[in-house]
């Protein structure tokens, strides 16, 4: 009697080797992301009767439904949102413009991008303190300068209506340059043969970089946009030194309100709870987005 034709194949054998290799890195992101995450998401679902108490007590959605109740995580929410805005309107716009004009420049793009550079290496700390005496309204330059051609200077970082705009200039200053690199990085991909042809075709410089240049650096665009929504969404040390949230909590983030709560209240489970929420976001954020890419990478 003939044996079945499955018994003389060989059984596959389990391959342990590259979960060995790989288990350095899970083990290293389970102690230093996901245990942190899903403690916080844990620690939300109580709450203790006084700060700095460890005597928690159950109450579930309790605390997400007083966050959303809270008018100072609502307004602060909104200044992140804000500050997404302005770091996607201002360093990712200025970088894609001065990564298309360096492109033509040979060996000196090298040179005028690490420049550009620069302000990246620079501690958000150390920039918040000089960009504070800059914007000082009695000492600062900035207004000294403005006074010099005939314009009034302004309170910078006391003026509640353009507090947010003035810090988000210092981050911008800073982070323009990491978009320079990425487009450039990106420009090199693009075959010159492209732009020939659209020449050909009667194309002028502005034509070239809407129907040439943007499409074919897609990837790199959404790359910075991703990584410009959550750097933004986390932001903290530069507003913390520069405002501190002030004036009237024009300036204030949610991680500088997770900052509050947690260390000088000790209100561990409310900052939890928003620590969750603002993880949510940015998830989701970023899912959307890497989505979008995978989808229609597919349906090239």
């Amino acid at each position: 009697m003939r044996e079945a034709p499955w018994k003389d194949a060989a059984m596959p054998r389990f391959n342990v080797r590259p979960y060995i290799f790989i288990a350095p890195a899970l083990i290293y992101l389970g102690i230093w992301i996901f245990y942190p995450i899903i403690n916080a998401l844990v620690l939300s679902f109580f709450d203790s009767p006084t700060g700095r108490s460890r005597d928690y007590f159950w109450v579930g959605l309790g605390n997400y439904i007083k966050l959303f109740q809270d008018d100072l995580f609502i307004k602060s929410l909104y200044h992140n949102i804000l500050w997404v805005l302005l770091s996607i309107a201002l360093p990712v716009v200025l970088g894609l413009l001065l990564a298309v004009l360096l492109a033509g420049r040979g060996r000196t793009r090298l040179f005028y991008a690490s420049v550009y550079f620069i302000p990246q290496t620079v501690a958000a700390v150390c920039a918040a303190i000089v960009w504070r005496w800059i914007y000082d309204p009695s000492i600062g330059p900035l207004n000294h300068f403005l006074e010099a051609v005939g314009l009034s200077g302004r309170p910078w970082l006391a003026d509640e209506s353009i507090v947010l705009i003035a810090v988000n200039m210092i981050g911008s200053w800073s982070y323009y340059g990491f978009c320079v690199l990425i487009f450039m990085a990106g420009l090199q991909n693009i075959s010159p043969e492209l732009y020939d042809a659209a020449k050909i075709d009667g194309a002028g410089a502005l034509q070239q970089f809407i129907y040439v240049t943007i499409p074919l650096l897609r990837n790199a665009i959404i790359f910075v946009l991703v990584y410009t929504i959550i750097g933004s969404m986390k932001f903290f040390d530069l507003i913390f030194v520069a405002t501190n949230g002030g004036p009237n909590e024009a300036s204030t983030v949610v991680g500088l309100r997770i900052y509050w709560h947690s260390m000088r209240e000790g209100r561990f489970n409310y900052a939890a709870t928003m620590s969750t929420i603002l993880t949510v976001v940015i998830l989701v954020l970023s899912v959307v987005v890497i989505r979008q890419i995978v989808t229609d990478d597919e349906g090239v």
